[in-house]
């Protein structure tokens, strides 16, 4: 008979090392792979230090994510707040309350007191003024900037995109500034239009530079990306007179959800709205000067959130200011495909929990096997050659295999909690 022992390094096993069970812990509900009924608690700490959820379609990820909502939402308190990325309707299905705040493209969008809509003006900064224009310009024109040769031509007009809402917002105590007075100004705006108000104010007039001949290949280039950008993503719900502000949902927290639901007909088009939610969300949450509560995020299909600027900052920093992440991955080559693979590394190891499922693509297995490291291993068995009696072979191999990640069944895992050696865990079914 063989026997396998490990002599240095972690071991994959059926139980984790001992975890601690604190009065403000939620728990993960299932078995372990012996069958015995088995509860894992994931403390406030431990929730601190961000949790992955990595899975093929239909491993069990969303389950996970049920396990964790359901308690997070019947436990959250007057100074939380949790900021959800539905991508398929089933969370805010489960889970949205009459008061939550939902941001939509369709009909459930509505804040505290009943139907409402995104206002792009109400996420700027008073304090930050120039800054937090220059923000939401950036997103909106980032992809159109990144996918060409020709970057004059946007870069232009993402200044005068600033430029416009800046002349709106300094307007604001006169008229009712929101998305469907910018979408309207800019589906009529002229270069003629759009050089009159920049005029009006001493520190955009040198951007008539950009649009100064109406005849021009320029001008006419600078109006053409700006107007199909506008129109490309202030479309639905987003061009529609509102007042929601993912900012003050974040600020003044109330123990509520906020579910920025995603369109799967138009995500791709409005994936600039989704990570300005998010990235003003978590810019937010780390401008406290100290924990005032928590503020959860829970991101399932991380890859459709692309171009997140503040989130390094808020996984490596935002510890002591109560953010804490639960991000969902359907498979590694997704992220390094939205993120450039450095700052997708540095992303990922800041996630101390790990809660893995079956996935296929080489990627995803070889970030399990390196996640756990390496092990040495001392086999000892019975020769087979007469006379050499027991032998005792030692060899070097990873901690998780190919062949454990293969083996794993619809709803079982490899858990990895900080501080922890991984182990073998079945889920309970939850939805």
């Amino acid at each position: 008979m063989k026997k396998i022992e490990v002599f240095e390094g972690d071991e994959l096993s059926f139980s984790p090392n001992f975890i601690e069970n604190t009065d403000d812990s939620i728990y993960l509900f299932g078995e372990s792979f012996l069958g015995h009924p088995m509860n894992i608690p994931l403390s406030q700490d431990l929730l601190s230090k961000h949790v992955l959820i990595l899975g093929n379609i239909g491993s069990g990820k969303t389950n996970v994510f049920f396990q964790i909502l359901d308690q997070l939402s019947s436990r959250i308190k007057k100074d939380d707040v949790i900021i959800i990325f539905d991508t398929k309707g089933e969370f805010y299905e489960s889970f949205y309350k009459a008061g939550d705040i939902v941001i939509s493209n369709d009909g459930t969008a509505t804040g505290r007191d009943g139907e409402d809509y995104w206002n792009i003006f109400r996420e700027i900064d008073d304090d930050k003024l120039e800054e937090s224009i220059m923000e939401i310009a950036s997103t909106f024109f980032e992809g159109k900037i990144s996918s060409t040769t020709q970057k004059f031509f946007p870069m232009a007009a993402k200044d005068i995109f600033a430029a416009i809402l800046t002349h709106f917002y300094r307007s604001r105590d006169k008229i009712e500034v929101n998305n469907a007075l910018l979408r309207e100004f800019l589906d009529i705006g002229s270069a003629d239009l759009i050089r009159k108000m920049l005029s009006q104010h001493e520190d955009l007039a040198n951007l008539i530079s950009y649009i100064d001949n109406d005849k021009s290949g320029q001008t006419q280039g600078v109006l053409s990306e700006l107007q199909q950008a506008v129109r490309e993503i202030l479309i639905g719900n987003f061009k529609k007179e509102g007042s929601l502000s993912i900012r003050d949902a974040v600020r003044n927290k109330d123990g509520r959800k906020i579910f920025v639901e995603y369109d799967l007909a138009s995500g791709k088009v409005l994936s600039p709205i989704y990570t300005l939610l998010f990235d003003l969300a978590i810019k937010q949450a780390l401008s406290r000067k100290k924990s005032q509560g928590n503020v959860y995020f829970i991101i399932d299909e991380f890859s459709l959130l692309p171009n997140l600027s503040h989130l390094n900052d808020a996984i490596n920093f935002g510890r002591s200011l109560g953010v804490k992440f639960i991000i969902g991955v359907q498979n590694i080559e997704q992220i390094y495909d939205s993120y450039k693979e450095y700052q997708a590394r540095s992303i990922l190891s800041g996630l101390l929990t790990s809660i893995c499922f079956k996935v296929n693509e080489e990627s995803s297995r070889k970030f399990i096997k390196d996640l756990y490291g390496r092990n040495r291993k001392k086999d000892t068995f019975i020769s087979a050659i007469q006379n050499r009696g027991i032998v005792e072979q030692v060899r070097d191999s990873n901690v998780v295999e190919d062949w454990n990640i293969s083996n794993l069944k619809v709803g079982e895992a490899i858990i990895g909690l900080a501080n922890s050696n991984p182990f073998l865990y079945k889920f309970k079914k939850s939805k």
